[in-house]
């Protein structure tokens, strides 16, 4: 009967602490609808009535790139960058302080923390902020946010004295300086996109094609092949070498593109990955009890450990045809930004500190549950009034050792609203009016699965920048 007691105990507490937990999914498919239906006013005002209740204070950085992003996607730029500049702050600051309170998670929970967000989501607020800059037409301003991406990476990955980031560098960030460079003007434009689109250029065939399945996208190697032809005879030799390197390349001279408009199509693709539970549990001697395991088996003298793992949303859309009305012209789009790759190498880079912190607060509670039992046992052996306090000393411990195993959980928060990768496209057209007719199609350019119609007034020398979101 005794048993049958502390059993129905252990229970109630089990599902008592686990419906503490933070659903991320939960929230996110209650507000996904309305993003579908570009509803993003209607997404926006969710967020306002949820923040109480679902974003708690430990979860205000959360609040504020779900805000920003759903507040850019509604063209509301001015006010995205206020949200994203309230992220920022709180970012650095968490981030300095996780020396010190975080320090400490290990005897709690991750859950328990203020998040403070992965590596790579927090330079990808300064994404968010280019194209809201872009947005308001402020190209200096947006050329800064990508610079600052770039610098923000290399600040976080300096103070890591192992397990650095591979994701120390981005070339669609550099891409998209250098083209910012050019959009602004000024005496030493086309060498400051140089700079950047040579960088781009080495990401691309270093990291991105190694480590993100993200070939080298065209546009970058004639975007460079362009401006060094229009640096003139000083830059023959770096012109030359990009030639060489791509000699299939064909690019517009800058000649000719400055007789021309630029329209540049940017195009987030896809869902974010999502996070769940990866679990590994050990007995006392440290042998492998469960792997992989849909949840931590609840047994005496074990070790249960929980870390994340992302997993990736499928997507059908896989870029984009942008053809000129009228002309029959047409480029396909190119990925130039796998963010769901970017997530999962980013998260795996750190898994070592993840998981020796999670192991770290699995042993303490081990222990302490095991002295808890150990000492229950000696006062129980004593009788009387002592005798009691034993008894319960050891059902408490059972009780923790048990509850804690059962409740152990990953920190599965993340930026769910970022999309899974981007796609960029380009396209010179005449001055004027023009009509662009923009499918985006499945796997090889197949299929048409949307479609949208895009029209600006073309000037000789500019560049217009597009952008669209889609979710299938």
């Amino acid at each position: 009967m005794q048993r049958h007691g502390r059993a129905l105990a252990a229970v109630a507490m089990v599902f008592l602490m686990l419906g503490c937990g933070l659903n991320m999914e939960k929230n996110y498919r209650r507000f996904r609808p309305q993003l579908l239906d570009q509803n993003y006013d209607g997404a926006n005002k969710y967020l306002d009535d949820v923040k109480a209740d679902f974003y708690s204070k430990d979860n205000a950085l959360l609040f504020y790139m779900d805000k920003a992003m759903v507040l850019h996607l509604g063209k509301h730029f001015t006010e995205s960058n206020e949200i994203l500049e309230k992220a920022k702050t709180k970012a650095q600051e968490l981030w300095t302080e996780s020396i010190g309170k975080n320090a400490m998670s290990w005897i709690a929970t991750d859950n328990s923390l203020p998040y403070q967000g992965e590596d790579f989501e927090k330079v990808l607020l300064h994404f968010v902020g280019a194209l809201n800059y872009i947005g308001l037409k402020n190209y200096e301003a947006a050329r800064v946010e990508a610079r600052q991406l770039t610098e923000k990476l290399e600040l976080y990955n300096s103070k890591y004295t192992e397990n650095k980031n591979a994701y120390k560098d981005d070339a669609f960030a550099r891409w998209l300086s250098g083209k910012l460079s050019e959009t602004e003007g000024g005496e030493s434009a086309l060498n400051d996109a140089w700079i950047d689109y040579k960088k781009s250029i080495d990401v691309y065939t270093t990291d991105y094609a190694k480590r993100y399945a993200t070939p080298l996208p065209s546009i970058v190697v004639t975007d460079a092949l362009r401006v060094t032809d229009g640096l003139g005879a000083s830059f023959k030799e770096e012109h030359d070498a990009v030639k060489n390197r791509f000699p299939t390349a064909a690019y517009v001279t800058q000649t000719d593109a400055a007789k021309q408009g630029e329209v540049v199509f940017i195009h987030m693709c896809g869902e974010a990955p999502y996070k769940r539970d990866v679990f590994w549990q050990a007995d006392k001697t440290g042998r492998p009890m469960v792997l992989a395991a849909p949840h931590c088996v609840i047994a005496d003298n074990s070790i249960c450990v929980a870390h994340p793992e992302f997993i990736a949303k499928p997507h059908f859309i896989k870029g984009a045809r942008m053809t000129l009305r009228g002309t029959g012209t047409a480029v396909q789009t190119e990925l130039a930004e796998n963010l769901t790759g970017i997530a999962i190498q980013n998260l795996n880079d750190h898994m070592g500190r993840i998981v020796g912190k999670a192991i770290a607060r699995a042993v303490a509670k081990f222990v302490a549950s095991q002295a808890a039992q150990v000492g229950g046992a000696a006062l129980a052996n004593k009788g009387g009034n002592a005798g009691a306090a034993g008894n319960a000393l050891q059902v408490a411990g059972w009780l923790y050792g048990v509850s804690t195993s059962a409740t152990e959980e990953a920190d599965k928060r993340s930026w769910i609203t970022l999309p899974a990768d981007v796609w960029v496209g380009r396209m010179f057209v005449p001055p004027g009016h023009f009509d662009l007719d923009v499918e985006f199609t499945g796997p090889g350019g197949g299929q048409v699965l949307e479609s949208i119609q895009l029209s600006g007034e073309a000037v000789a020398g500019k560049t217009l920048f597009y952008s669209y979101r889609t979710y299938r």
